[in-house]
């Protein structure tokens, strides 16, 4: 492996780790009670993973990553899409047969998958229209 490369694997992985690692910190420290103690630690993970990208000396991100996440986004979206489709219209017939009841955090699950549904729409609305 070349100087350049592994400064790239390096610098990427430090970037990942960055968003990874501030992410679970994010996390952690709201469940344990620490929510503004969790968004400075966030905020700081953030920030520095988005300083790294932009002081970085070697290109982090290019057209083949592009490609890449590109195609990651399209399976993510089907993939919540279809466990979706299949899921919550099954949850909500066993919650009118009274065979379940329905938590308040799948209710909550059900307004982020639908946010997710519209900001994924005005995104196609807006891609349709640059072209």
């Amino acid at each position: 492996m070349t100087t350049t490369a592994t400064t790239l694997t390096t610098y990427r992985r430090t970037y990942f780790g960055l968003w990874m690692g501030s992410s679970l910190l994010f996390a952690a420290l709201v469940a344990a009670g620490y929510p503004l103690v969790g968004v400075a630690a966030f905020a700081f993970g953030a920030l520095s993973a988005t300083a790294l990208q932009h002081r970085s000396p070697t290109v982090l991100f290019d057209e083949r990553d592009t490609t890449i996440f590109h195609e990651a986004g399209a399976n993510t979206i089907a993939v919540v899409g279809m466990a979706s489709a299949a899921f919550f219209p099954t949850m909500t017939a066993l919650w009118a047969l009274d065979v379940v009841a329905w938590p308040a955090w799948l209710a909550h699950l059900a307004y982020f998958v639908t946010g997710l549904f519209a900001i994924w729409g005005l995104a196609l609305v807006v891609a349709r229209q640059r072209r």
